[in-house]
């Protein structure tokens, strides 16, 4: 429902009177209605540019033109008679209760998601559940909404007391009710009609007609009668809608014969060119007969393009005869649309070939002429109403050039030919001509990131790796292809790049060959122009960010694979507990092409595996057996850490120790946890051993003495490759020397810093310091990823010290922003560094 207004402009209310020597219909004698158009001027517009406004104030006329001139109704007020008048809500009431009205009947139409359509009825109720005095309005809204719905033929919501359909609003709690303006202000019975939502696209272009607003009006007045119990008179009106057989869309310009009457179905010309510019957007396809006899009656229909239709139609004495009719389109079916497009030289040829007619199709008539040349087999599917032909065929070659042809003998559904060539004569042959492409027709995707987006404490000196889904040109990887960019200044780091395939996937390896600045976010760019073998090329630059750590490592090498690698480590099956392989398959060696180019190395450690899928337990131990590794001894308190160039395979890697050192015994062998191995290239594998678990092996679990390295070992994850190649290099262990930071506030710092937020992630709070070693200009603000200023935090002079913000999470409007990541930056004179942050609500 929608309120009116209260306008300056006041209107010349009309009183129409009629003195009549007969009257068909007798009884209203003494008895007047006030009808109100609900709203005023064109509001309330509909979907297609029909207001509900323009179409109730018809409604209303012609009510009152049937009340005038077919029974003895003393009097007719209403309260609008035009498009121009603006009447608020308490003009209406007050003019109906200075002309002493014996009745109040508001006309509106409803609104909602353009899907939904119905009826409704409300009438006055008191917030005890009881009519608003004088009674009536609830007996009138129970026959109206029943005879309005069926002549509209939609759903109904029903007859309804306006407060308790209003029951989510406390205005009857607090005032008593009724609910509605025209219901509670009113001294007379009364009841407001909703007829249909003019925000559904069928319903408004029906409102549109001029006698579907008096099949309404006629609703109405058949109420009036009733609750008068006064009987109806004969009523001789047929109504319909004409419309397509096949589309089942309304037929604009249908000629309807009927007794001596034509009427012709609205048009664009007629009528649609009011709403739209386009001559093929609406139709209705409504007709309407009134006057006409009790019999059984010919009734002729005709519309260019279609054939005619005859029948007899028995009029109904007591209510509207519906009479739809459905006809037969005379134009041929013919292609509307394919895939592929006639001509297409590089159509996939594991896709289907669609194929859209304008008509629904007899399908074997199209099946038993379909003839692709070359000759491939394949299955039909067929859809919207057998509109749409799919047919699938897994035998379509690459690069090949094929014809397609439906016979002009093929039928619509009612046996029309086919006409292939649109000309709008049936019976010539379709024909589409086209050329599959290669194998492969879409660029590489990426589809591993190291570091991955918005990654927090990434090592100070990471491999970035790319992994594609496919194997990439060499010739289209340059050395400016991927760029690592320090965010703080948007300067390069300097790098080398390496390409790898691997089971014909392409990882690309980004080697930075400078330690990165501590808590700082870096961007990995990857930019267009990558291609795969087919020559099929990414068209878009990816990014992707990550925040180093504030944390650095005291490396102490064990064994960088530079030499005695084949002397200092067994080959598999020298260790008893290597288990569950394939020996031919299985073996380590030396690798002097994939190697860790961060730390300037030469060689690798390669391992490659190939496991007895019929054993039971799978186990690989690469036993380090003397040598200068062996002698690197070391406690818990370390970080383990190895690099590994991945296969994907989906295998696991863990590390192996002795403990008790330098007690040598099976039950000191402690392991790590496994590490599923599903990357490819390379990456930094570590083994917090203060914070992470052990494993489970021979050793009792606990780290508790003096400890060396003892063994690589690897596992088979079930369901994961069988055979594969890992290689390793620069094992290691790594003490973390954390960046002091002095939390005395009393500190004069010596440089200009900015830190970390505490806590992150937070909600909604959270507090930024920052250090000034000198009286300067400070501006902090908050951006989003796209560098979209959020908030101002500080922007002013500010003397030396540890300074301490606390943000909200509101942006400069004081409005709350949603969850997600922020950058946070620090600008003085000779300073700028940002940050980031992650607001999580």
């Amino acid at each position: 429902m929608k309120k009116g207004q209260l306008y300056i402009v006041f209107p010349v209310f009309s009183t129409f009177f009629l003195t009549i020597c007969y009257a068909q219909v007798t009884g209203l004698d003494g008895w007047n209605i006030c009808l109100d158009p609900g709203h005023s001027q064109t509001e309330n517009m509909g979907i297609y540019g029909y207001s509900e406004a323009e179409k109730n104030l018809r409604v209303g006329l012609h009510l009152m033109d049937i009340l005038l001139t077919e029974t003895d109704i003393d009097t007719v007020y209403i309260t609008r008679t035009n498009d121009e008048d603006i009447v608020s809500l308490s003009q209406r009431t007050d003019y109906a209760n200075s002309v002493g009205a014996a009745w109040f009947h508001s006309i509106h139409s409803d609104a909602g998601s353009p899907e939904y359509n119905s009826t409704l009825l409300l009438w006055g109720e008191l917030y005890d559940g009881t009519p608003d005095p004088p009674v009536g309005g609830e007996d009138m809204s129970d026959i109206m909404v029943d005879i309005l719905t069926r002549g509209m033929r939609i759903n109904t919501r029903g007859s309804w007391g306006d407060c308790s359909f209003y029951w989510w609003s406390d205005w009857c709690e607090q005032s008593g009710g009724p609910y509605l303006w025209v219901n509670r202000m009113t001294n007379m019975p009364s009841e407001l009609s909703e007829a249909g939502f003019h925000t559904n696209p069928m319903q408004n272009q029906l409102n549109m007609n001029a006698e579907w607003k008096r099949l309404e009006a006629k609703t109405f007045y058949w109420s009036i009668l009733q609750y008068h119990s006064i009987s109806r008179p004969f009523v001789g009106t047929c109504v319909g809608i004409i419309s397509d057989l096949e589309s089942a869309i309304p037929i604009n310009g249908a000629v309807v014969t009927m007794n001596g009457q034509t009427y012709t179905t609205d048009t664009f010309e007629s009528l649609f060119h009011n709403y739209t510019n386009d001559p093929d957007l609406l139709h209705n396809g409504f007709y309407f007969f009134e006057d006409l006899p009790d019999d059984s009656l010919q009734m002729t229909v005709e519309a260019d393009n279609y054939g005619s239709d005859t029948f007899q139609v028995a009029i109904v004495d007591t209510f509207f005869t519906f009479r739809d009719v459905q006809l037969i389109s005379t134009i041929p079916p013919y292609v509307v649309s394919t895939i592929p497009a006639e001509g297409d030289t590089n159509f996939p040829a594991w896709d289907p070939i669609i194929i859209d007619f304008s008509r629904n199709m007899n399908q074997a008539s199209v099946e038993t002429t379909f003839v692709i040349i070359p000759q491939i087999g394949g299955s039909f599917f067929w859809s919207d109403d057998d509109t749409r032909m799919t047919f699938v065929s897994d035998s379509m070659q690459f690069e090949t050039e094929y014809t397609l042809t439906i016979s002009g003998s093929a039928q619509g559904q009612y046996g029309h030919l086919l006409d292939g060539n649109g000309d709008g004569i049936g019976g010539d042959d379709f024909t589409l001509n086209f050329k599959t492409g290669p194998p492969d027709m879409t660029p590489p995707e990426l589809i591993y990131v190291y570091p991955p987006m918005v990654a927090t404490n990434i090592e100070l000196n990471p491999i970035i790796n790319l992994t594609y889904d496919e194997e990439l040109d060499p010739t289209s990887i340059s050395d400016s292809i991927v760029i690592l960019e320090r965010f703080y200044d948007h300067s390069s780091v300097s790098g080398a790049l390496e390409h790898y395939v691997v089971n014909e996937q392409s990882v690309l390896c980004f080697f930075p060959l400078e330690i990165l600045y501590p808590d700082e976010i870096y961007v990995t760019r990857i930019y267009p122009g990558l291609q795969d073998l087919f020559g099929n090329e990414t068209t878009s630059l990816e990014s992707y960010s990550f925040e180093t750590t504030n944390n650095t490592l005291d490396i102490t090498e064990i064994d960088d694979f530079e030499s005695g690698v084949t002397t200092n480590w067994w080959a598999p099956q020298q260790s008893g507990s290597t288990t569950g392989i394939i020996t031919d398959s299985t073996d380590r060696s030396v690798n002097t092409s994939i190697v860790n180019i961060l730390t300037g190395s030469t060689q690798s450690l390669q391992v490659d595996y190939g496991w007895d899928i019929n054993a039971g337990y799978w186990l690989i131990r690469v036993y380090l057996s003397g040598g200068a590794p062996k002698d690197v001894w070391f406690d818990s308190s370390y970080i383990l850490q190895t690099y590994i160039f991945g296969d994907g395979s989906g295998n696991k890697f863990r590390f192996c120790v002795d403990d008790n050192v330098p007690i040598s015994s099976a039950e000191n062998h402690e392991v790590s946890l496994w590490y599923t191995i599903d990357w490819i290239g390379w990456k930094l594998i570590s083994w917090d051993m203060i914070n992470d678990s052990t494993g489970t092996w021979i050793g009792d679990g606990n780290l508790d003495g003096t400890l060396r390295f003892d063994s690589i070992q690897l596992t088979y994850n079930p369901g994961s490759s069988l055979f594969g190649t890992f290689y390793f290099d620069d094992l290691q262990i790594a003490e973390i020397l954390p960046v002091s930071i002095v939390e005395e506030s009393t500190f004069l710092p010596d440089e200009f810093a900015l830190y970390s937020n505490y806590p992150n992630p937070f909600n909604p709070n959270t507090t930024i310091r920052y250090d000034l070693s000198r009286q300067c200009k400070v501006r902090l603000i908050v951006c989003d990823l796209l560098g979209k200023k959020v908030r101002t935090l500080v922007n002013e002079t500010q003397t030396s010290g540890c300074k301490l913000v606390t943000w909200n999470g509101r942006d400069d409007t004081g409005n709350p922003i949603a969850s997600g990541v922020y950058l946070y930056q620090i600008t003085t004179d000779d300073f700028i560094q940002t940050k980031r942050m992650i607001l999580l609500k």
